[in-house]
């Protein structure tokens, strides 16, 4: 049964942010741009197509099995296997990437859901699945949502584990001091966010925007766990208020 939570957990990609795009050979233009040697004359393209084919083994590999990759220290070894050097700081060549790859944007109505949160005392932080790293994270988030007040962002690229592995919702838990039925997590992803918070303890709400998922399919079957369904952070503010 939903209660007014102590805490609140929100994932990042698609429920905090909206991604319209996702142009990957993009990203990795933007990183050769910033290329002082490249002793194999790799060209951006075949950059983009190694890179990529890499990714996938790797995820294809690891994500069955809960496990996250550390997409920083793949993308350091794939330019030093490649004679790649830079003019750059590894860190500062991860977050132009990222930002040429896909640009992103406030959902609609978060700032005022955060600000409800703020209002009304309610903890806040943040849970992600990705390979990027947990500062390239930060770093996106703190320009996107300058109004937040996050107590901490948690990417899973920062440890072992990924959603919907229990291990990585009780990290955040552990690391915030709580426990789970003073929780709320709330996500777009069935399996990742909704089912692996309840597999964690935590009440789900499934955040089903309207909007549709640029890198994911749309999941075929609702969550097999108990969870509240909200189409906009207005409709869950209200909800949220009628707890209070």
């Amino acid at each position: 049964m939903l209660q007014k939570p102590e805490m609140i957990f929100f994932d990042y990609g698609h429920t905090l942010c909206y991604e319209p795009v996702q142009d990957y050979p993009a990203g990795w233009a933007a990183v050769m741009e910033h290329a002082v040697e490249n002793r194999s004359g790799v060209t951006a393209e075949e950059l983009a197509a190694l890179c990529m084919s890499t990714y996938r083994r790797v995820w294809d590999a690891t994500r069955p099995l809960e496990l996250e990759t550390d997409g920083f220290k793949l993308d350091a070894e794939l330019y030093e296997c490649l004679g790649l050097e830079f003019d750059l700081p590894l860190e500062e060549l991860e977050y132009i990437r990222w930002r040429a790859t896909e640009p992103i944007m406030p959902m609609e109505g978060i700032e005022g859901f955060l600000a409800l949160c703020a209002e009304k005392g309610i903890r806040t932080a943040v849970i992600s699945n990705l390979s990027y790293s947990g500062a390239a994270l930060r770093r996106r988030i703190d320009e996107t949502l300058p109004f937040h007040r996050f107590e901490f962002i948690l990417a899973s690229s920062e440890g072992v584990f990924r959603k919907p592995s229990e291990r990585i919702f009780r990290r955040a838990m552990a690391r915030a001091r709580v426990t789970p039925e003073k929780c709320w997590f709330i996500g777009d992803d069935v399996r990742c966010d909704i089912e692996g918070a309840a597999r964690a303890g935590i009440y789900p709400v499934w955040y089903k925007s309207p909007l549709k998922c640029t890198y994911k399919p749309e999941s075929k079957t609702p969550p097999q766990c108990e969870f509240t369904r909200v189409e906009s952070w207005d409709e869950l503010g209200d909800i949220l208020r009628g707890l209070i």
